[in-house]
Order: C-alpha cells, then structure tokens, then sequence
C-alpha cells in the first residue's frame, strides 16, 4: 500500500460541482508551464507535513496569480496548512479551499518554514498581525472552488480556465497540462515536474478573480457619482447608496475624488430603505 502523503477523500453535498462556477477560457492552449510557482517539498528531515493538499492548492493560485498579475508570488504553504486544519491524516480538498476563501493568504516571508522544525512548531499558530495581514488578500481577490469530473475529456476542458488540483492514491498535486496521452502536473516532491499516463480519481477547479473597486467621484463641486471599471460615471440620486457602498466595502476609498469632468453613463443609482 503506497504511502498517504495528506490528502483524504471525500466532499459534501453543499459543495459546488462543475458547472456552477461561470467557465470562461483564460488559457486557450491549456498549457500553464510559463507560469509554474517556485518548487517546494512538503517534507523535510525530521518532519513530513502531512499538507498536500495545502502544497498543490497554493501552486493552483500562485499560477493563477502569475498568469493575471505577471507577477509571481509564493504564499505561505505552512500558514494555510494551519489554518485550514491540517492533520497527522493530512486533509480534505475543500477545507483547504474554504481556507484560502475564508483565511486569506499570506507570503512565504511572512510565516516561512523554520528549518529544524518539529510538528508542534510548524503547527503553531501564527500571531494576530499575520492572520490579518492574510484577510487583506481577501480584499483584492476573490477565491472560488468547484469538484469536476476528473475524466480525460473534463480535464482538457477545465484546464483551460484554470490549471486542476487532482488527486490519485494518497497524494494531491497540480495537473498544469492535459493532452490525449498524456498528463503533466507539479508536484511537492523533487523532481517538481512529473509525467503519468493513468486518470485521477479526484479533481477540483479554482478560479481565482481580482475584486473590482469602484471609485466615489465629485463634479463641479456637488454632483455625486460612482466611476464604474467600465470608466462610465454613475449618477447617485440619494446619499443611501453611498453609505451602503461604504459598508458593503465596494468603494476604494472612503474619501470622494473632485474631478473636472465625467463620462456620464445616464444611468442613476438608486437605493431604497426598506421600511
């Protein structure tokens, strides 16, 4: 019996499953090798983590982020690993992902694997200022996760919107490329990049969005608007709308902007209070 390395199996009925998330092709060629993360084991001597799972999900975002940003990060393995409760049995796909949505994201630099570390140490719990430091993440992008088929045909479909965490016996890891013969996927154990002919029997989706702010603009030193990512101005009718804007976190910044001109899109925003 091979070894588990941390994944266990299983999802719940309030899970998303494929065809709820919006599919949009991002990558045509469903080839993400131009944006592969920075390799990492998920064990060192003296201590496996048991954190899969953690490992192969943040290589999903990181590629992810890379692709739509240009810029490559390396998020902190050993804080979501935490975080999303992470055990001796390793864990389940979905809680790391409810994780990333709930938790947030911090840099490897941020909360880094210690060298010597037992169990106890790696597990410890990171303090206050990091755990809110990874709620920002929150407030720029948005993580959703969906179960898909992990046949063949599913796979080179879906790997075009987003490279696939998968599973085969006992180990997760990041399936970055699919053809009729063959898969290709990254792994957390050297030699990162690995090959194999046989399906997975597990597959789930991540899309990864940047959350969109809006801007509250001023013209001619009293009309109120609201500058949409389209660039058109939105004209507030009732101050409501901007207090609940305020609130809902939509607006960039709490302070209005005095701008000299507008590009009206003839549009009023209206809020009603219900009563």
């Amino acid at each position: 019996m091979e070894e588990n390395h941390g994944v266990i199996l299983g999802q719940r009925n309030t899970d998303y499953v494929a065809g709820t998330l919006p599919y949009e092709i991002l990558n045509p060629s469903g080839d993400w090798t131009n944006w592969l993360p920075l390799g990492e084991w998920q064990a060192k001597p003296g201590l496996e983590t048991m954190a899969c799972v953690s490992f192969s999900a943040l290589n999903v975002i990181e590629t992810l982020y890379y692709f739509k940003t240009g810029v490559q990060r390396n998020f902190s393995d050993r804080f979501t690993a935490k975080m999303s409760g992470t055990s001796l049995s390793g864990n389940w796909l979905w809680k790391v992902g409810d994780s990333i949505r709930k938790d947030g994201l911090v840099d490897e630099a941020d909360w880094p694997w210690l060298e010597g570390a037992d169990w106890e140490q790696y597990y410890a719990t990171p303090p206050i200022d990091i755990i809110n430091k990874a709620r920002e993440f929150l407030k720029e992008w948005k993580v959703n996760y969906e179960f898909i088929d992990f046949t063949r045909e599913s796979l080179l479909h879906h790997i075009k919107q987003s490279p696939i965490q998968v599973v085969f016996p006992n180990h997760a890891v990041m399936n970055f490329f699919t053809s009729d013969s063959i898969y290709k996927y990254f792994d957390s154990y050297a030699p990162y990049i690995k090959e194999r002919n046989t399906d997975f029997i597990s597959a789930l989706k991540y899309v990864l969005s940047e959350i969109t702010m809006y801007k509250h603009v001023i013209y001619n030193g009293e009309e109120q608007y609201i500058r949409g990512a389209d660039g058109f101005d939105y004209h507030i009718y009732n101050v409501a709308i901007l207090e609940a804007l305020k609130k809902m976190g939509i607006l960039s910044s709490a302070e209005p902007e005095f701008v000299d001109s507008i590009d009206d899109s003839g549009i009023e925003i209206v809020c009603l209070n219900k009563e």
